[in-house]
């Protein structure tokens, strides 16, 4: 898995964009998931509709690391399109980067959504913010063909 501490460069120009406050507490990932499916919907990113099951795990995947990582504070969902990208971005209020780290598969405490987006194809990295990070994971539209 590639964590980045740079942004890499996305296609210019967004098509699109969405930005949702998240509550802070256990109900922000299914918030997420939500406002995502309706940018889907709405939106239709050249990602394609049946990578909407895999876009709506990782959001909600990102958000849960946010309020387990980051509790209490402000988190933000922002959704991008480009003509071949889409980006699904995560702010939360702490410093300290994701580390990917070994599944708890036995107890469930975690440690698998780094893994499910690097292995659902995602390009994850970490952006550096005064007074927190974020957290993204983008998606290439598949070539046409």
């Amino acid at each position: 898995m590639t964590t980045m501490t740079t942004r890499p460069p996305l296609t210019p120009g967004p098509l699109s964009t969405q930005t949702v406050a998240l509550p802070s507490g256990p109900e922000a990932p299914s918030h997420a998931r939500r406002a995502a499916a309706a940018f889907l919907h709405r939106t239709r990113p050249a990602l394609g509709p049946e990578r909407d099951d895999d876009v709506l795990l990782i959001v909600s995947e990102l958000v849960t690391n946010a309020v387990r990582h980051a509790p209490g504070g402000p988190s933000a969902l922002t959704l991008t399109t480009t003509a071949d990208t889409l980006d699904i971005a995560v702010t939360d209020h702490s410093c300290v980067p994701p580390a990917p780290r070994v599944p708890d598969l036995i107890d469930g405490t975690g440690g698998m959504g780094l893994h499910i987006a690097d292995d659902l194809g995602a390009r994850v990295f970490t952006e550096p913010l005064p007074g927190g990070k974020c957290v993204h994971a983008a998606f290439d539209a598949e070539p046409p063909g």
